[in-house]
């Protein structure tokens, strides 16, 4: 069983339908109350998808992380992606120090920096305008491809293997990395490779959009290579079931 946090506030529908073009296993939907209920005790893959983490540290900051901690020690996997890639770092710095400290939750030794301004609509302003942006990571064993970028983390150096890098940003910094927690893994995900561009376009509206524009362009570019995207999910989903 895949389970997918649901916080009430953020819409993760996609990623369900992600999950299911790419894998058989049965895929669910989890609050924080089935956690602390023990939903996790029947799952092999936690997925806490993007948003903003401070909601996720409001639900589950206590019994909830070590329950997450002690799934993911006892061979459980989780997916992290955008918001759940920094939450799962040991901590974070989001708009040079706007929001920062150390992570609960803590499966990576990591430190999960971002925006990266020079992905998002208005650097001086973050929040008045788009952060999304199609951006190539290149993977490990050399493949390029195109995904949604939308506030994700660069990370810093820790006790984790490589995934993939960004290509586009001085020194090639990862995008993706997986280590081992215990006796399971996890795999953080700066950029919503859980996103093909199908679906990013069924998630664009003009009304009330003035980044709409924008946003068109760049999603357009994620088309050519939502297949190649969809491979590279699977193979991510794969590893950690």
């Amino acid at each position: 069983m895949i389970m997918i946090y649901d916080d009430g506030h953020h819409a993760n529908a996609h990623v369900h339908m992600a999950v299911s073009m790419v894998t058989d296993t049965p895929a669910s939907f989890c609050t924080a109350s089935m956690i602390f209920d023990g939903c996790l005790e029947n799952t092999k893959l936690l997925i806490m998808p993007g948003g903003a983490d401070l909601f996720y540290c409001e639900k589950l900051n206590g019994d909830g992380n070590q329950r997450i901690r002690d799934f993911v020690s006892q061979g459980g996997s989780y997916l992290g992606t955008c918001a759940g890639a920094y939450y799962g770092c040991s901590s974070l710095d989001w708009n040079k120090g706007e929001i920062d400290g150390i992570r609960e939750l803590s499966l990576s030794d990591a430190q999960a920096i971002g925006p990266v301004y020079d992905w998002v609509e208005n650097k001086e302003k973050i929040y008045e305008g788009s952060w999304i942006k199609a951006v190539e990571i290149e993977t490990s064993t050399g493949v390029k491809l195109l995904t949604q970028y939308n506030g994700g983390p660069v990370f810093s150096e820790g006790d984790y293997d490589i995934i993939a890098r960004y290509t586009d940003i001085e020194g090639k910094p990862p995008a993706i990395i997986v280590g081992k927690f215990g006796e399971g893994r996890y795999i953080l995900s700066s950029p919503h490779i859980e996103i093909f561009g199908h679906l990013t376009y069924d998630r664009l509206y003009k009304i009330y959009n003035k980044s709409y524009e924008r946003e068109k362009k760049e999603i357009d570019k994620l088309l050519s290579y939502q297949d190649t995207q969809k491979e590279f999910f699977k193979k991510i989903i794969d590893q950690l079931l």
